[in-house]
């Protein structure tokens, strides 16, 4: 029981390297900026952030030419000055991706502005996100996700603790007698149809 507790112990403290971090989520969908449909999608993880920023064209016409897409990120607090990052464009087969990778130092929310300048015009996108820590589920979560284990654990010492108790033990339904009184004769046939 000591030695399980102590490999809880070591292994509690490295649990955030096993959490996952999730997948982007969309923070603009389907906003028509120039020529173009935008949808963006991000994963705000404190440390570096992702941005992925997704342009279809809004009409039947593809815009020429390559397109220039910028975020620019700022807490809301106002205590950095806004920070700029250009997105790396990515091969698509229909329309245009373009990936940012942003630097979040503290979990807050931060103001973003995506700006988009190509051929087909310049437009500017304002949103807002929440940096979080990369798969962390805090103190209480890591609770709530062990309690399971725990309580698995519980059960199991508890069966293997009963299952060591003798079988001649008051309570059982076995009389420890024999039949004529005597200890240690075996029990009577009664004793049988009485446990049964």
């Amino acid at each position: 029981m000591t030695r399980l507790l102590l490999a809880l112990a070591l292994l509690l403290p490295d649990f955030a390297l096993f959490a996952h971090a999730g997948p982007p989520f969309p923070i603009v969908v389907d906003q028509t900026v120039g020529p173009w449909l935008v949808s963006v999608w991000t994963d705000p993880d404190i440390g570096t952030g992702t941005f992925i920023v997704v342009l279809e064209p809004s009409g039947d016409i593809v815009p020429a030419g390559t397109t220039r897409v910028r975020i620019a990120v700022r807490p809301e607090s106002g205590r950095l000055p806004e920070a700029a990052y250009d997105a790396v464009p990515q091969p698509v087969r229909y329309g245009e991706r373009h990936v940012a990778e942003v630097a979040f130092d503290r979990g807050e929310w931060w103001s973003v502005r995506i700006t988009i300048a190509g051929a087909g015009g310049t437009g500017e996108i304002q949103t807002r996100v929440e940096a979080t820590p990369e798969g962390s589920i805090g103190p209480i979560g890591m609770i709530l996700y062990l309690l399971p284990f725990l309580a698995m654990g519980f059960i199991w010492v508890k069966a293997a603790l009963r299952r060591r108790r003798p079988a001649s033990s008051p309570g059982r339904g076995i009389e420890a007698s024999g039949r004529d009184g005597r200890a240690g004769t075996g029990p009577s046939p009664s004793a049988f149809r009485r446990a049964r």
